[in-house]
């Protein structure tokens, strides 16, 4: 008998794991941190080896906890698309720097990150694998670059664990894969159940007009995004609208978008990015005092991070705070009393010691790579599961409700809870 054992992400966004426990094999799904919590927030710990780790997409609420299962000495390989890989490194030995700087302490080191890189193994997608008596196949869900759904068939069951998703194409990937077989338990993210996204062209279209207004008074359009997808969307959006204006790209966003320039075939447009990037003579920011040039002139600067939480926006909000010629514009979700949260509900900017009152222009627009509300019925309407499950959300119970009323048997489970299939 297969039983699931859901150790995060449970009526919360943050901190997804979920153990697949087939009788011969055990298989990780996901073991990623919530990182808005002080300490920050891990899954549930793992008892016992484990045969494999599926890893859905290379951000920190899905991959942050997987050195940590390695610091406690499992060895089993740790698998996905091949992209993952070096974005994983970037993020993770960030995250164990960020931990020293705030004074936090981190449940691995270096070491323990290295020892988890050097297990992964790349798949493609639609390419089924094995392990043990387990075939696996990894569909694209149209997330990130490299974003994948875990098909799992065993035991005479089918499994679809989503990850996180997105229907819709963006300018940069394509939306998910929807031929994909019909799973008897479908255990899906549903981060933007009971909400739906702005029409996307439309908000492109303020965005842009935001940026044009800010060149035109001689000011600086500071873009803080998320250094994985978002940025690298941003660069497009500006491209496709034919800004002029000098565009800098500063913080993690560099290496994320060498790292996404190595994988051209993962985008909707092959090497969009690349050719966007010369078509605007997108420059990078490589020494800390190339910033106090820039913010002389009216520029764009495409830099981290998305929610204001330490990065190299922090340089700029200090030089430009008190500047109405400038603006600040914010391109995703804002956790609840994160810096970028509280920034937009009070004026102000308080990280750290600084705590400062914006007279810069600031705006949230949605550039979401999740699936809206509607999005997230249809897909669950077209895999026709038998049984589905609700995480990665701050209202799975509502969620799971909902789809209890259009006749699905659906649940949102809660920590440590475990399911035979």
């Amino acid at each position: 008998m297969t039983s699931l054992s859901f150790l995060g992400a449970c009526n919360e966004v943050g901190s997804s794991a979920i153990l697949v426990d087939t009788g011969t094999e055990r298989i990780l799904m996901d073991y990623g941190v919530k990182i808005e919590k002080k300490p920050i927030e891990y899954p549930e710990e793992i008892q016992g080896k484990i045969n494999s780790i599926l890893l859905t997409h290379a951000h920190l609420d899905h991959c942050g906890g997987i050195p940590y299962l390695f610091h406690q000495s499992q060895t089993c390989p740790v698998i996905g698309q091949e992209i993952n890989r070096p974005l994983s490194r970037m993020l993770l030995f960030d995250s164990i720097k960020i931990a020293k700087y705030e004074g936090e302490k981190c449940r691995f080191g270096d070491h323990d990150v290295s020892r988890s890189l050097k297990k992964y193994q790349p798949v493609n997608y639609r390419k089924p694998f094995k392990i043990g008596k387990t075939t696996i196949t990894s569909f694209d869900a149209g997330h990130i670059p490299g974003s994948s759904m875990f098909f799992l068939e065993t035991d005479g069951k089918k499994i679809l664990y989503t990850g996180d998703f997105n229907t819709e194409d963006t300018r940069l990937i394509g939306g998910c894969d929807w031929e994909i077989p019909s799973p008897d338990v479908l255990i899906t993210e549903c981060t933007y159940g009971g909400k739906e996204h702005p029409d996307r062209r439309n908000e492109e279209r303020k965005f842009i007009e935001m940026v044009r207004e800010t060149i035109a008074n001689d000011g600086v359009a500071v873009v803080p995004c998320f250094a994985i997808a978002r940025s690298q969307e941003v660069l497009l959006i500006l491209d496709n609208y034919g800004i002029k204006a000098p565009v800098y790209v500063d913080g993690m966003t560099q290496k994320a978008t060498n790292i996404i320039n190595k994988y051209p075939h993962l985008l909707k447009e092959y090497n969009s990015v690349k050719n966007a990037m010369k078509a605007m003579n997108v420059k990078f920011v490589e020494h800390p005092a190339q910033r106090k040039k820039i913010v002389k002139k009216p520029c764009v600067v495409v830099t981290t991070s998305g929610m204001l939480s330490g990065g190299a926006v922090v340089y700029y909000l200090k030089k430009l705070y008190d500047r109405e010629d400038c603006s600040l514009i914010l391109t995703g979700f804002q956790v609840p009393d994160s810096e970028g949260d509280k920034l937009l509900r009070t004026g102000r900017y308080v990280y750290g010691e600084l705590d400062l009152k914006v007279n810069m222009h600031v705006k949230k627009f949605d550039f979401s790579a999740h699936a809206s509300n509607s999005d997230l019925i249809d897909f669950i309407e077209k895999m026709n599961a038998k049984k589905v499950f609700c995480v990665h959300g701050d209202n799975t119970k509502g969620f799971a409700k909902e789809l209890c009323s259009r006749g699905m048997d659906a649940v949102a489970p809660c920590r440590r809870e475990e399911f035979e299939v």
